[in-house]
């Protein structure tokens, strides 16, 4: 089954193919770990995923009917790894009109507002804030990464915050009342809510309804998992214009995900929407 959107191409707005910038993570470095996270939620890892090689994953995704995906950079951390925005932008322009990439930075470093105008400049769609694998973990309201949000914000670059799932030492990292107290301190921010709240499901679409500026990317997180029918309701009433589909992979199998995606029932009109739109939207995609 496949939908008009996926006729017309798919976007996968979050996936972190084997690209150099992510190989010596230790997503890639401990495969059986990340295998073993793809079986617990649910699916079953494909080859590509197993024995992942660009060539393989770009492969799959087209006969997925992806046409962009979205590449998020990580400032370097103890935690995950990261090996910050160089390599990204290079993958970028080495798949012109495929790859599209967020920036990372690292709100807790001096200046580090600063580098948003220039980051801008070289073509990053996003800015990614993952406060809370910082070296040392902050969360995501706290008010010393205001200047990095109101850089965003001058520069009319979306603020893609890890806000959900594991996200910092612990749960409390997760809180959607952060996001909410962010997008009430900065309206005129657009804010991307990674990994979507999770496991606070009805607390990260609660605070979508209350603000406007939130967008939801649930990724790894749906389909597949508790909370997925209050994703579904939310994406088919209020955030239909809001919601981006994403793979979240190597931790997601790509045409496995699109297929649950796709027989959820939800009316072609906001698939289309969910599936290319509102990416094409909000990020100034050119698709074909």
């Amino acid at each position: 089954m496949r939908s008009e959107a996926a006729s017309l191409g798919i976007v996968d707005a979050r996936a972190r193919p084997p690209i150099e910038a992510f190989l010596e993570d230790r997503t890639y470095t401990n495969p059986a770990r990340t295998m073993a996270n793809v079986r617990a939620r649910g699916w079953t890892p494909t080859v590509t995923m197993e024995e992942p090689t660009l060539d393989a994953f770009f492969a799959e995704a087209e006969d997925a009917g992806i046409c962009q995906v979205g590449i998020p950079a990580r400032s370097p951390n103890k935690w995950w790894g990261g090996k910050g925005n160089d390599l990204v932008f290079e993958a970028r322009d080495q798949r012109p009109g495929t790859v599209f990439v967020y920036a990372a930075v690292d709100p807790s470093l001096a200046g580090a507002a600063d580098t948003i105008a220039g980051l801008n400049e070289r073509g990053a769609k996003g800015i990614v804030f993952e406060p809370g694998i910082c070296e040392v973990p902050t969360y995501l309201d706290d008010p010393m990464i205001n200047p990095c949000y109101e850089a965003c914000q001058a520069a009319g670059l979306p603020a893609l915050i890890m806000g959900g799932g594991e996200t910092g030492p612990d749960i409390s990292f997760s809180d959607p009342r952060r996001i909410d107290t962010v997008a009430g301190r900065f309206p005129d921010l657009t804010i991307v809510n990674v990994h979507g709240g999770w496991p606070y499901v009805q607390e990260a679409v609660g605070v979508a309804f209350r603000r406007q500026n939130v967008w939801m990317l649930p990724d790894v997180y749906f389909p597949g998992l508790p909370g997925e029918q209050d994703y579904l309701l939310a994406m088919q009433t209020y955030l239909q214009d809001r919601f981006l589909f994403a793979t979240g992979y190597p931790f997601c199998p790509i045409s496995e995900t699109l297929d649950r995606v796709l027989a959820a029932g939800v009316p072609d009109d906001i698939l289309t929407k969910v599936l290319r739109d509102n990416a094409v939207s909000l990020f100034e995609l050119e698709v074909a």
